[in-house]
Formats: C-alpha cells, structure tokens, sequence
C-alpha cells in the first residue's frame, strides 16, 4: 500500500470533525503530512472516536472564540517547530531536560503569555493527532473509566484543557468530579471550556496548591478516584506527589497516572527514562500497581523507542490500599 493509500484508508474512518482539523493541519504544515499518515494507518475504533472527541472539542473552542481551525493548525505547527523541536535538539545533545526548576519554567514560559497560549493550542491539537496521546485518553475512557464503580468521588489534579474531565463527565459513574490547578489561569481556561460544552456545574474547580498541609488534611482519603496526566514531568519533586495523592485517595480508590517518557519540552523538568523509574515511586508511596501501558510515538516499536529514547508515554493504574 502506499502512502497516498494508507492516508486514504485511514481518512476513510475518521470522524468529520477530525478531518477537518486533519485537512488544517495538513494545509498549514504539508511536511508532516508523513508523520499524520503514520499515525493514523492503524487506530482502532476506540481510538477513531476518541481522537474524533477531540477534533469536536477544537471546533467548538474556534467557535467560542471567533478564531479559526486554520489559525489552530498555524499554533500547532509553531508548537512543533518553535517549541517542542528545540527542546528535542538540547535533549538530544545534553541527555537531559534544558530546565530543572519550577522558577525556571516559570521565568522562561509561563510568564510568557503569548507563548504560551500557542503553546497551549498547539498542544490541544496534538491530542487527537499524537498517536500516543490518543492512546493515552482511549485507555482513560474505554478502560480505566468503563471499569470504576458507580458512585464515588473523583478528582482531576491539573486539568489542562479539560479532555479528561469531559470523558469523565460523560461516563456518568461519579457523584461528583472535582478539578484542582495552582494556576488561576489554568482553571479560567478549563472554567472556559466547559461552559463551551454545557457542563460548567458539572465540575467544582479550585484553585489551590495540591501539597497545602490544610487542603491535603480536608481532602484525605476522601476520592476513589484521582486522574494525574501529564503533570508529573513539570515537578521537582515527583515523589512527593504521589504520596501526597496516596494520602487523598480513599481506601481501594484508583489513581490513573499518564507520563511521557524522554518528552523534552520547555517546562518539563522531571525526566523519566523508563517505566521502572515510576513505579518505583509508585511503591515508595505504598500504593498497589494495577495496571502499566506503555504508548510509543507514531511508527515505532517500544523497543526501538526505549532504545533510541524516543517519546513514550506510559500510563500506570494504583491502588491505595484497603
């Protein structure tokens, strides 16, 4: 099969909402038109319907804000190009992270806002287009959330754009869903983006510092479920973090970690190299592993990811226990 054919194929199963962001993308940035046919020859259509989430998501975020799909592909390709490539070369170069403190990322891109907003828009993008990041949020929905119990208390620490809280909102299994972000811009956008969708009273969200002796003590034991994405790489202290959520669940209560691996960018500063490393936190915490996955970047083995170390993102399930 070739190229043009195997885009083709997989053009033939996807949503209409993420051809058209596929059709933007490709407009704005035709060299990745490689990359795109890559990660979308083989998803199954668990994955199709995530990624297709997704794509309806940005549509309804360029409505909501008067811009276009076209300007969203254009803040991808800069987050490719200008961002994230960058951080890849130093990575490559140096073997390590270019920051390493949170005063540093802030300094350097959180108090740059107009980057980051591009940063941001390109990153949302990226999840219904990044195979391992459509892997990651096809595993939060079709498995992890369809296999919780009716009833409970979740959490989301770091909500981001609010993907993970809209997938849990719609597998309707808690009696209520909390969202907690340091960041009073963060938890503006996530605020933004659900009212968008119709489920701004669906989620209480709080700005608050998760490591805050009063909020843990208030908090303790009290979620049976906790979703911790893509958070654990911006830390200093990783594994503070995880006994802080030990602390937060209730006894049997799960928590759904998602952290790439080898994943330079301007404000990761923890920098994991294998999935040992994280269930080693895991159980310096006394949590129960359940479940590991491990979600290698389009077109590659995870053998060949590990060994070249390229990006993988790997998703751990623990249990806090009885």
């Amino acid at each position: 099969m070739t190229e043009i054919e195997t885009l083709a194929t997989a053009e033939a199963t996807m949503g209409p909402a993420t051809r058209r962001v596929v059709g933007a993308v490709e407009a704005a940035f035709p060299s990745h038109a490689k990359y795109l046919r890559r990660s979308f020859a083989s998803r199954t259509p668990g994955m199709v319907a995530t990624a297709e989430r997704v794509a309806d998501l940005v549509e309804r975020l360029v409505a909501g804000t008067g811009r276009s799909l076209e300007s969203y592909a254009q803040d991808y390709r800069y987050f490719c190009e200008e961002i994230v490539f960058p951080e890849e070369l130093f990575f490559r170069r140096e073997g390590r992270y270019r920051l390493s403190s949170f005063a540093e990322a802030e300094r350097d891109v959180y108090a740059n806002r107009a980057m980051m907003a591009r940063y941001m828009d390109g990153l949302l993008v990226s999840d219904c287009i990044w195979l391992n990041h459509v892997n990651a949020m096809t595993h939060f929905a079709d498995t992890h959330l369809a296999g919780l119990p009716r009833g409970g208390a979740h959490l989301e620490i770091g909500p981001g754009h609010g993907l993970l809280l809209r997938l849990a909102i719609e597998a309707g299994r808690f009696d209520s869903i909390d969202a907690w972000d340091i960041s009073e811009t963060s938890i503006a956008h996530t605020r933004e983006v659900l009212g968008l969708l119709g489920h701004e009273d669906r989620v209480r969200l709080t700005r608050c510092n998760f490591y805050d002796a009063e909020m843990r003590a208030a908090h303790a034991g009290r979620f049976t479920s906790i979703a911790f994405s893509e958070v654990l790489e911006h830390l200093e202290e990783p594994g503070l973090a995880i006994e802080v959520i030990r602390g937060l669940l209730a006894p049997g209560g799960l928590v759904w970690i998602n952290v790439p691996a080898n994943a330079p960018a301007p404000d990761h500063l923890y920098l994991v190299r294998a999935q040992e490393e994280v269930e080693a936190l895991v159980a310096a915490a006394g949590l129960e592993l359940v479940e590991t996955k491990a979600f290698p970047a389009a077109g590659e083995s995870l053998e060949r990811a590990l060994r070249l170390e390229l990006p993988v993102t790997y998703i751990l399930v623990a249990r806090c226990p009885q």
